[in-house]
C-alpha cells in the first residue's frame, strides 16, 4: 500500500473535520453542476470516495443513477458506508485509479475531487479512467490549482494530469474553469472531459 493510502486509514475517523473536508464542499458542489453535461446518468462513479462526503450529496441530486464510490483507504470505506447506507447505499469498494474493476466503456460519470496527487502513475490512472468511460460519458474532476508561484508542491499533477487528457486517452476537455468559494489560499479548478 503507497504512504499516502496509509495515511488516509490514520485520518480517516476525523476526516471530515479536517481543512481538506472543508475545501470539499465548494469542491463538489462545482462537480456536482457540471453534471449538466449529462444529465441523467446510469451509473455514477466517485474514485477516490474517501468519506463519502460526494456520493452522500449525488444522492440526492441523481436519485436513480447507480452510485459508486471506489478509495484505496479500508478505513475511508469503512466511514462511507456507515454514511451513505441511507442515502440510497452506494456501491463501495476498494481500488485505485490505475486499476478500476470494470468493464470497459461501462460508466456514465466518473468524478475524481482532491485526489490526483495520491495516484501512483497518473498517466495510467487517465487511461483508466477513459477506458471505462462510456461514449458520451464525462470525466468530472477538481483539485487544488495554485497560482504559479506557488506550484512547486503542485508539480506531480501540474506536469502530469490535464495536458495528458488529450495526449494519450482520447478524451476531449468540454469545460476548465476555477472552482468559486475556495478562496486564495487553496484555489481549485474544475475540469470537465468527454468521450466520444
Amino acid at each position: 500500500m503507497a504512504a499516502s493510502a496509509h495515511r488516509f486509514e490514520r485520518w480517516a475517523a476525523t476526516y471530515d473535520k479536517s481543512l481538506i473536508a472543508a475545501l470539499a464542499d465548494p469542491v463538489h458542489t462545482a462537480v456536482l453542476t457540471a453534471h449538466h453535461h449529462l444529465p441523467h446518468p446510469r451509473h455514477l462513479l466517485d474514485l477516490g470516495c474517501g468519506t463519502g462526503r460526494l456520493l452522500r450529496r449525488a444522492a440526492d441530486r441523481f436519485p436513480t443513477t447507480h452510485l459508486i464510490g471506489l478509495d484505496a483507504a479500508h478505513a475511508m470505506l469503512t466511514v462511507a458506508y456507515r454514511t451513505t447506507q441511507l442515502q440510497g447505499s452506494p456501491a463501495l469498494g476498494r481500488a485505485r485509479a490505475e486499476q478500476l474493476p470494470f468493464p470497459g466503456a461501462s460508466l456514465d460519470i466518473i468524478t475524481a475531487t482532491l485526489t490526483c496527487r495520491h495516484w501512483h502513475d497518473v498517466r495510467t490512472g487517465l487511461e483508466e479512467i477513459a477506458r471505462v468511460l462510456a461514449t458520451g460519458g464525462v470525466f468530472v474532476y477538481a483539485d487544488i490549482h495554485p497560482p504559479a508561484p506557488r506550484r512547486r508542491w503542485w508539480r506531480r499533477c501540474e506536469t502530469s494530469g490535464w495536458h495528458l487528457l488529450d495526449q494519450t486517452t482520447g478524451m476531449h476537455v468540454i469545460e476548465d474553469r476555477p472552482v468559486p468559494g475556495c478562496g486564495t489560499l487553496l484555489p481549485c479548478r474544475l475540469l470537465v472531459a468527454g468521450r466520444s
